[in-house]
């Protein structure tokens, strides 16, 4: 629930404190006073953040390993040890027990930290000769920017540095990737084939004759006989409505209660002898409406409202009417071969029309994209592509504008804006604010807000499963943070610096990217260690969390409220991601413009494998697993970054009249796109896929025990919409927990197995793993288990 507020908080601090302390240096800029300002406060709010894990992290096992607490038997966390031991612990860790306790997507996003390591540290050395060869250079910089391709002269023989550095970054480049490339293979793989036992396909673009259980289940009978049964979604729309309303009155009903209680058993009022007040409520009267608003007792209104809600939702479950079979269903199959053979095979003659592909897992389906209608799927990812060209322009221009907050002096001194000259006259503590604090605060906003608009275009757009959003967020998203945090910086701190030079001589504009995009390099490399001292530290010490379960978990008074403090919260790869790999691009792009970036790379790289393996072992939850088939458009981002790291040394080389090296490098893009076509065409279907080779699906079925029809049944019903199974009176458990499947919802475990106490030592759940042959009221299973060892289709058989 607090993953990434405690950072963003952080690394803005920081950056106002970085700006506030290089607005107050008078020497010339040449990017060591920046570095120097950042760097001194990041690292000390680093050492402060990782004292508090240190000696915060035994005493508050439910903020630091809550997973062990919140699910008892669901979720094993890692006992690491203490002091500075912990880092080698962290390391000690086999990949084996993460894709134990995480799953297989969970290793491949440390994996992203780990080759990132390893990458980055052979460049380092590599980049120690490099910043030999430009601090050698014929401009005479000092500071930073002397260490970067800046400091040669355009023509200089030591062009041959950069080059040569190149081409030997692109080699190492290209054998980390493929060593990781095939070890990630053979874990996905084996993941898929071992713990990813999918015997439920989902069906899409249902034809009117086969909206039904019974007509889609006959119509793949005739097509397959391992068929077991089939379900169709419903179109529930209403009743979706009506137990969202249930839930709110429930939950105020609940609150009104337990504040009646606690006014009864004031002790002050019962010295004086009165009686307290029961909560009232003005509200317009259903049996004289033209009374207007009358006083009514609120306790007895909502228990009306409430009995009233649940009559109606029991009447629109029974009513068929008001649950229509959509386009959509599911289909279950007795074998995991023949579930896989129905998702890769053409079903249907009409174009269009019965798409077939393996179902999510009953804990992440999205069900108001299951039920949307081909239609609206259409005109849904229709307006969503036309909204993302105001949303581009509209983040580009933002971003220039918040660019230009940062460069007060230049905007002041163009002819063309003379009437932004008061700003010069305003005290110099202003103008800290508008050049440092509102910058930072606008740009955070923005791409803070980003992920969140993508994720609605996601569902507009009609995915039905967590995973397919998250993956939609994750492509979106990092091509916005390419656009945004690397081109549009690095061309906007080109341009707002030398505004005038240009403006004047529109034909210095080459000159001036050849001297300013090197230099851009100041700016990355302290983004890069503010995003490694602020950001990661800032993550694992878990202030918010720390605070809220300290000093306000006591005062809350709903069990479910407290469930919400106390939830460890989720992994959103779909966010995650691009914020690495957008690292991966700066680093890549700068390894050679500006080398000593490497070190950096190393550290982030370092600190983030260290924090993100504490925090997937101990702190956060998997809501999907997709068995890892993230890892090629990971592997695909990286080598985008490897070819734009190679086309603009080329483009740098060529500003600096390099005309006898520039030939030597244009191979290299050409040998990039050769090596990545390689993976792709052989590898891009099997791992992006959740699907298994047929071979290995039928070696399975012969090596574990056929399904009972009992568990098929019991699969069967996991695909069942949850507000059509579970028990109303367990309303508050369902809207608190975070699988809201009816496998996991049909039969809520006793109160007093779930409920958290205000002293909070421990957060109880259930036992964990579904029971079988436990059937619920409604003839829903039991709760599956929410772990990443096996997908819930597996744990519900």
């Amino acid at each position: 629930m607090w993953q990434g507020i405690g950072p963003r908080l952080g690394v803005a601090a920081l950056l106002v404190a970085g700006a506030t302390a290089a607005d107050d240096d008078d020497s010339e800029s040449n990017g060591t006073a920046e570095l120097l300002a950042v760097a001194i406060p990041a690292l000390v709010v680093a050492v402060v953040m990782w004292i508090i894990f240190f000696l915060a992290r035994r005493k508050f096992p439910n903020v630091y390993a809550p997973k062990a607490n919140w699910m008892r038997n669901a979720f094993e966390t890692v006992q690491l040890p203490e002091g500075l031991a912990f880092i080698k612990g962290v390391f000690d860790v086999p990949e084996e027990d993460v894709i134990d306790k995480v799953g297989a997507d969970g290793a491949v996003f440390l994996r992203v930290f780990k080759l990132g390591l390893q990458l980055f540290a052979v460049c380092s050395v590599v980049a120690c000769g490099l910043i030999a060869v430009n601090a050698s250079g014929e401009n005479n910089l000092d500071g930073l920017i002397g260490l970067s391709m800046a400091n040669i002269d355009d023509g200089s023989p030591l062009l041959w540095g950069p080059v040569v550095g190149m081409w030997i970054i692109s080699l190492i480049a290209y054998y980390t990737l493929w060593k990781n490339y095939n070890e990630v293979l053979a874990i996905t793989q084996e993941y898929k084939s071992s713990r990813m036992r999918s015997y439920a396909v989902v069906v899409r673009n249902l034809p009117e004759e086969l909206r039904g259980d019974t007509q889609l289940r006959d119509y793949f009978k005739d097509l397959y006989d391992d068929t077991h049964d089939a379900i169709a979604a419903r179109d529930i729309g209403k009743l979706v409505k009506k137990v969202a309303e249930y839930t709110k009155v429930t939950l105020d009903l609940e609150k009104t209660r337990i504040a009646w209680e606690k006014a009864q058993a004031d002790p002050k009022k019962k010295k004086k002898g009165k009686e307290p007040a029961r909560p009232t409520v003005r509200r317009m009267s259903s049996s004289n409406p033209t009374a207007g608003l009358q006083k009514m007792d609120k306790i007895e209104f909502l228990e009306t409202k409430q009995a009233k809600l649940r009559g109606e939702i029991e009447a629109l479950r029974e009513d068929e009417e008001a649950k229509k079979p959509s386009t959509a269903g599911f289909v279950t199959f007795k074998s995991i071969a023949t579930a896989n053979a129905a998702a890769q095979t053409l079903q249907a003659l009409v174009p269009g029309t019965v798409e077939v592909a393996v179902a999510p897992e009953p804990r992440e389906i999205f069900w108001p994209g299951v039920t949307m209608t081909p239609l609206k799927r259409t005109a849904g990812s229709n307006t969503v592509t036309l909204l993302k060209i105001p949303l581009i322009w509209g983040y580009i221009i933002a971003i220039l504008f918040i660019s230009s907050l940062q460069n007060l002096d230049s905007l002041t001194s163009n002819p063309g804006l003379g009437w932004l000259e008061f700003i010069n006259d305003l005290p110099e503590a202003i103008r800290g604010i508008i050049q440092g604090l509102i910058p930072v605060i606008l740009l955070a906003v923005l791409m803070a807000v980003l992920p969140m608009i993508l994720r609605i275009f996601a569902k507009k757009s009609g995915c039905i499963s967590e995973s397919e959003i998250q993956a939609y967020v994750f492509g979106t998203h990092y091509t916005y943070q390419v656009v945004f945090v690397f081109f549009l910086t690095m061309l906007a701190s080109a341009i707002f610096d030398s505004l005038n030079v240009v403006l004047g001589d529109p034909t210095q504009i080459f000159s001036i990217l050849g001297q300013t995009v090197p230099g851009a390099g100041n700016f990355f490399i302290a983004y890069v260690l503010l995003q490694g001292l602020g950001k990661f530290p800032s993550e694992i010490a878990r202030v918010v969390p720390l605070i809220l379960q300290t000093f306000f978990l006591r005062s809350v008074a709903i069990d479910t409220e407290r469930m919400k403090i106390l939830e460890p919260g989720m992994i959103d790869y779909g966010k995650l991601l691009p914020q690495q790999l957008v690292i991966y691009l700066i680093v890549l792009a700068y390894s050679v413009l500006h080398p000593i970036i490497s070190f950096f790379g190393v550290i982030y790289f370092g600190i983030g494998y260290i924090t993100w393996k504490h925090q997937m072992l101990n702190v956060y939850t998997n809501l999907c697993e997709s068995g890892g088939t993230n890892w090629h458009r990971i592997f695909k981002f990286i080598m985008v970054g490897v070819v734009i790291s190679q086309a603009t040394l080329i483009g740098v080389v060529a500003v600096k009249l390099g005309v006898t090296m520039g030939p030597f490098l244009l191979p290299l893009p050409l040998i990039s796109y050769l090596f990545f076509s390689h993976f792709d065409k052989l590898y891009a279907k099997t791992v992006s896929s959740k699907m298994v080779a047929r071979e290995v699906a039928r070696k399975t079925d012969k090596t574990i025990p056929e399904p009972t029809a009992s568990e098929l049944e019991r699969l069967l019903l996991s695909f069942k919409q949850p507000e059509l199974v579970y028990d109303l009176d367990d309303i508050l458990y369902h809207s608190t927990v975070r699988c809201k499947t009816s496998a996991c919802l049909a039969q809520p475990p006793p109160k007093e197995t779930w409920v958290l106490h205000p002293d909070h030592e421990t957060a109880y759940a259930d036992a964990g793993p579904g029971v079988p042959g436990k059937e619920s009221k409604a003839g829903a299973p039991s709760r599956p288990s929410s772990g990443a060892t096996a997908q819930v289709q597996t744990s519900v058989l």
